[in-house]
Order: C-alpha cells, then structure tokens, then sequence
C-alpha cells in the first residue's frame, strides 16, 4: 500500500495514505483501544459487541482518528476526526479490554513465554515467574479472528507457575505442550511471528506507522 506525504500538521493526505481495515465487510461499530509495545503506544479499532481487532496497531494519534473517521462508527451514526480523536485520547487512560497495567508489553516477552513454556514441556518443572497477559492474548486472539481462543492456557497458567497443581488424568509437561500449541496457533492465525533477536524486526501483519512517525526501537 502506497504511503502518502503529511501535512505540516502531521495529518495525511490523501486515502492511500489511511491503512485498510483488517475487515472489509461493513462500516463496524467500535471503540478504541491501545497498547503499548517496546515503549511505543499503539491504537487500535475494536468491535467489542464482536470481538474483533479492526485496524492494523497504529502508532500516532492523529492517523487513528483518520482510521476510525473513514471505517468506523459508534451506536448513534458516523462521527467525525474530533469526536474520535476524543476517544483516541481516553484510550491511554482507560481499557474496557483490560487494566491498564495489562496493556503495556515487550516484545521480547512473547519470545521469553515461548521458550519457559518449552523448558517446562521438555523438563515438568514449573515455571514461578511465568506471564502470559490477558491483553497480549486478548489482542493475538481476536487479530486471527478467534480460530485459536487460549482455552489451554486460561486454565493451566496457574499449573505452569506452581500455584496449582495438575489436574487429574494429565500433567504439567501436557499442559505446557497445550498452552505452547494455542500460542503456536494463534500467532500462525494473527500472522505475528517470534521474536528472535533483538536486531530482528517485528513480523507483525496488524502493525502500521504513520508517514511521519519513527520506527520503534527494538529492543
């Protein structure tokens, strides 16, 4: 997709210059939600009646405002770049997705879940210090369109750090290999791949910077 230049203002001009909704159907009804990765917050569309993602992870306030103004409407109607703009700015203080402290991450924290999840399928030993945020995988869920929904891992997390123990009939290695197989999936799902190293970019199909905005750091 093409990218067009900013205005001194910092809007874009131009329709190319707005990312396509993730979903093409119909004008949905949603809020704004955001997120904060590596340091660098990032708005998103959502269709909470749905449960759906539906705009790439925008990085810059002004460009999510255009999104919602162009793709996006609320219960009373169409609104316009200042009424959404409104919404952009509430999302920093409140989710109705999660608490607020849920909705800031690392990247290299996917990667580090991934790895103590193998360390505990190969060796059966539980993992004290393992976190798996409800926002990441609220947000991985719902970006690959809820064919993968973390039913393994709501009702193992507490398994895997040792709170608990395994249920009748299975084992902390199975638990670990089931909540390691729904991560698999969902990522395959959403389109996001691990996190390798930290000069390695992120794989991450949802993610959009605006025309005037920096990359961000990994690190």
């Amino acid at each position: 997709m093409g990218i067009q230049a900013s205005s001194e203002s910092g809007t874009p001009r131009g329709e190319e210059a707005i990312p396509a909704p993730l979903l093409r159907d119909y004008r949905h009804i949603g809020g704004i939600e955001s997120i904060e990765i590596d340091g660098t917050r990032y708005f998103f569309g959502y269709d909470f009646s749905e449960d759906l993602v539906l705009s790439p992870l925008i990085n810059d306030h002004e460009l999510m405002s255009v999104f919602a103004e162009t793709h996006m409407e609320q219960r009373d109607g169409l609104h316009d770049r200042e009424y959404w703009r409104g919404l952009v700015d509430e999302s920093l203080e409140y989710s109705a997705l999660a608490e607020q402290e849920s909705c800031s991450f690392e990247a290299e924290q996917l990667r580090l879940i991934i790895t103590s999840l193998r360390n505990t399928a190969e060796t059966g030993a539980p993992a004290p210090d393992f976190n798996y945020p409800y926002h990441l995988r609220f947000l991985l869920a719902s970006a690959g369109q809820w064919k993968e929904r973390f039913t393994a891992t709501t009702e193992g997390i507490r398994s895997i750090k040792g709170t608990e123990g395994a249920a009748e009939g299975t084992t902390l290695e199975q638990i670990a290999r089931d909540v390691l197989r729904e991560t698999r999936n969902v990522m395959n799902a959403a389109g996001v791949t691990g996190h390798r190293s930290s000069t390695h970019s992120h794989n991450d199909i949802t993610r959009y910077r605006s025309p005037t905005s920096k990359p961000p750091v990994d690190r």
